[in-house]
């Protein structure tokens, strides 16, 4: 399975629609966004994006991020093939992929959540096999290299006790733009596939449980 993975669009057309092209380039399987599709909008703004990325044909895996409108926590627009995984587990090529939405911080942007929601929902995300999970968060782990800012760490804290707990395969993730990277906390492989509104994005091969990420330009 070939992830396609971008995060924090920020209601860039012209960056969104040129993730179509480069995921089926690239032959991913689907396309997951970690957050961030609008800079401060709601659904129609969201849907505007997505439209874009639906272009591509795939399935796509989203979670809305702290610059999004809070309606798209549980927004959902299947008829763009766009799943929306806040607080769910939807099976895809035999892996489990979980999601929270929101953002980490106190910034005054729209959605954030406090540590004990972010508890709250991923508590119910724990399946009885974590050895096939995948986290889409758009708030990395705490105090990893993928939640810093170049000034601080911006990540929660909840989710990175959910990993170390549960270990995932691997964590999709955004938020902080300054945190492009591929890390490992334990055994899971942290992405921050950095900003798309500044033309970055990632491919993450999983197969047979192994993880290889590459950090890549749309």
């Amino acid at each position: 399975m070939r992830i396609f993975q971008v995060s924090d669009i920020h209601g860039n057309l012209k960056m969104a629609g040129r993730i179509p092209a480069r995921a089926r380039s690239l032959k991913a399987d689907l396309i997951v966004v970690a957050g961030d599709l609008t800079h401060f909008g709601g659904r129609e703004k969201a849907r505007e994006i997505l439209e874009k990325v639906a272009e591509a044909g795939l399935q796509i895996f989203f979670v809305s991020g702290n610059c999004d409108s809070p309606e798209l926590l549980e927004w959902s627009p299947e008829d763009l093939k766009a799943t929306n995984l806040h607080g769910r587990i939807v099976e895809f090529s035999g892996y489990l992929f979980a999601g929270v939405g929101g953002g980490s911080g106190k910034f005054g942007t729209l959605t954030e959540l406090e540590e004990e929601e972010f508890e709250e929902i991923l508590r119910s995300l724990k399946p009885e096999k974590p050895g096939r999970l995948i986290l889409v968060a758009h708030s990395p782990p705490y105090g990893t290299e993928a939640d810093y800012t170049g000034v601080k760490h911006i990540g929660s804290a909840a989710v990175r006790r959910f990993v170390e707990d549960v270990q995932p395969i691997l964590v999709c993730a955004g938020h902080a733009h300054e945190g492009r990277s591929i890390t490992r906390l334990g055994e899971t492989i942290v992405v921050n596939a950095g900003a798309a509104r500044e033309g970055f994005c990632a491919v993450i091969d999983v197969e047979d449980g192994r993880v290889d990420p590459q950090l890549l330009t749309l």
